[in-house]
């Protein structure tokens, strides 16, 4: 019999079934169990034959279609168990992912592609793709120290022999990595070498965003610790150089950076332009570059004083990061969302976000939301009747703050602290008043003047309930002045 005749055998004893008959013939089983109970009947070295024979057969007839078969091919040598060329299409597979932005199976195809790969494996431009893949794909879904660990074993071995491109991407995605994990170049000298390499070696290879690279980083860096204007014209100069020249999800991260950093000073117009060119590139990249622009927009409008509408968007922020699985959005999504409740004095609707916001940051850590996290929880516990769980989400915050000279988390935390001590059912407005006096001298530092505009009006109120009627009556002056020539919508004076 030959196999024309077999297939007929067995389609018509009820097995299998015609599936489609263009462009090629093609049969199904008729139910899984008879699949597996076939598969199974094959002894495990006839399995392995054929797996590598199907692999081999895939490559030879459909050459032109290499990468869109390779998580076939991938899964055809895993089976097979030739590990080696199993790792090469689970990278191939991983990367053209990626380019359909399908991150969950580029974040499989990496990770398993490095499980493949021996220590002393001589491919070192696959490890390094590998590593990147892993990078790029799955630090928003698995957290930051799995992707760091694997960007560092693949520069010990290939930084001075794998190709030069690849090592300078590498060097960017480490140094991304450890930034948000809370390190600066100034404290981190693997940091601090990470993006000198990325900038020497992407100026060697002519990349023209390279020189752009310490620039972004330096200005993230300025922006989480407080030097709000310093932040802004290094983000600002780093996204002109890569806006077009860097994939959408960069782009998307850098554009949402520097708009936080507008709003923080109060420059809404300047935030609201930097999303607008940038959205046309997120809407061309995955869930996860759109995701970052809602999230940076949400930010806009809790600075602005749309609360209503702030809270509603980080709401759907958060609730489209878990759908994606998505752990640092959700991280970033569920702060804003606490947030923008207990502005709206509801710290029962703030506690459960903080909560999961500061549960995911785990995972991946996020130092900056982490710590502002860990404050508007302490005050979310606070002004439900638990003060020692207040007493130690401020005193965190403060420590953490304190440790990566994040001036920014720490003038929030003392704030937050000082409106929660205002609103117990005994007010200690003299405790409150401590800590604005050490906040507000903070933020006018940074220029942050929404917070200004806001901090001065509880001052405002602090002060009167102190007796200093002069005192308050010029901080309300000056808050109200600055709220009207910000437009904060929210703004509203206790006379």
């Amino acid at each position: 019999m030959n196999a024309r005749a077999d297939l007929g055998t067995l389609e018509a004893s009820g097995l299998i079934q015609l599936a489609v008959i263009q462009p090629e013939l093609e049969y199904l089983f008729r139910h899984a169990l008879v699949q597996d109970a076939a598969y199974s009947s094959l002894l495990k070295q006839d399995r392995r034959s054929l797996h590598e024979l199907a692999a081999e057969a895939l490559l030879a007839m459909y050459p032109d279609r290499g990468r869109e078969l390779a998580a076939v091919i991938a899964m055809h040598f895993d089976q097979a168990g030739d590990a080696r060329r199993a790792a090469e299409q689970f990278v191939i597979a991983g990367e053209h992912a990626l380019e359909r932005f399908a991150t969950r199976e580029a974040v499989h195809a990496f990770a398993r592609a490095l499980e493949l790969m021996p220590a002393d494996d001589p491919d070192l431009d696959l490890r390094m793709r590998a590593a990147i893949g892993v990078a790029r794909s799955g630090w928003t879904f698995m957290g930051l120290g799995g992707a760091i660990d694997q960007l560092e074993r693949a520069l010990s071995v290939g930084a001075d022999r794998a190709e030069r491109r690849l090592v300078a991407d590498a060097y960017f995605w480490l140094a991304f990595l450890l930034r948000m994990s809370g390190e600066t170049p100034q404290s981190s000298p693997r940091m601090q070498v990470a993006l000198e390499q990325a900038e020497k070696i992407g100026t060697e290879v002519g990349d023209p965003a390279a020189h752009a690279i310490p620039k972004a980083f330096i200005g993230a860096g300025a922006m989480f610790s407080g030097e709000l204007r310093k932040g802004a014209q290094l983000l600002s100069e780093a996204l002109e150089a890569m806006l077009g020249r860097s994939d959408p999800l960069s782009t998307a991260l850098l554009s949402g950076f520097l708009a936080i950093t507008y709003s923080r000073l109060g420059e809404f117009g300047a935030a609201e332009n930097t999303l607008e060119r940038s959205r046309p590139i997120a809407d061309q990249g995955d869930e996860i570059a759109r995701l970052d622009q809602m999230i940076a927009r949400s930010a806009l409008l809790l600075e602005r004083g749309d609360i209503q509408e702030g809270s509603l968007l980080a709401s759907q922020c958060a609730s489209s990061s878990e759908e994606l699985g998505a752990v640092a959005c959700g991280v970033a999504s569920n702060v804003l969302l606490g947030q923008a409740r207990l502005i709206l004095e509801d710290p029962s609707g703030a506690k459960a976000p903080l909560e999961r916001g500061l549960e995911l940051s785990v995972v991946t850590y996020m130092a900056a939301m982490r710590t502002l996290g860990k404050g508007m929880l302490g005050s979310a516990k606070a002004r439900l009747g638990d003060l020692s769980g207040g007493e130690a989400g401020w005193n965190a915050a403060l420590a953490d703050a304190s440790g990566m000279n994040d001036r920014y988390g720490e003038a929030q935390t003392l704030w937050a602290r000082a409106r929660t001590r205002m609103r117990q059912r005994e007010p200690d407005h003299q405790a409150a008043l401590a800590d604005l006096e050490v906040a507000l001298p903070l933020f006018v530092t940074m220029e942050a003047r929404p917070s200004i505009a806001r901090i001065s009006r509880d001052r405002a109120q602090a002060l009167r309930a102190l007796g200093r009627s002069d005192e308050a009556a010029e901080a309300e002056r000056r808050a109200r002045e600055l709220a009207t020539e910000l437009g904060l919508k929210d703004f509203n004076l206790i006379a």
